[in-house]
């Protein structure tokens, strides 16, 4: 009778023991996965931040000669294309000028220009997507006036 109680009781300290093993392998297996969501989530922050601060200070659509950090030029931003963004900064982002001033707004092209005040390049496609956005300076270049804008930089997840 001792003896089968020696054993009974080995056989419940070994049942707990693994029982506590596969917990705590779920836990870690747990928290290595939320972890790694938060990563991703972060490096998804970095490249946006990184594509906002390359495309606000790219010399390409800012005013020549302005030193004071950047100022799009109206006039470069209308000539410019997705196509030509695509080839510098690759695919799979998008961003949007839109200038804040008395006027209701209107997507700019060639024909027109200057009385329009939203340039967007590589339009949104989906609704998942991460996005940041920052103020702006936009150059008119034929009235010669600065307004102000909001820059709006993201890319699809």
């Amino acid at each position: 009778m001792k003896g089968q109680a020696h054993i009974l009781e080995y056989f419940f300290l070994t049942f707990f023991v693994l029982m506590v093993i596969v917990l705590v392998a779920i836990f870690l297996t747990a928290y290595q996965s939320m972890t790694s969501g938060s990563l991703q989530s972060e490096y998804e922050t970095q490249d946006t931040m990184f594509m906002l601060k390359t495309f606000s200070n790219y010399p390409i659509l800012n005013k020549r000669g302005y030193k004071e950090g950047s100022m799009f030029e109206d006039s470069k931003l209308t000539a410019a294309t997705c196509g030509d963004m695509e080839t510098i900064f690759g695919t799979g982002w998008f961003a949007e000028i839109i200038a804040k001033d008395s006027m209701a707004e209107k997507e700019c092209t060639v024909n027109d220009y200057p009385l329009c005040n939203k340039w967007t390049f590589c339009k949104v496609s989906g609704e998942d997507f991460q996005a940041f956005e920052v103020p702006v300076n936009i150059y008119r270049k034929t009235t010669r006036v600065v307004s102000a804008g909001i820059l709006r930089v993201g890319f699809y997840d």
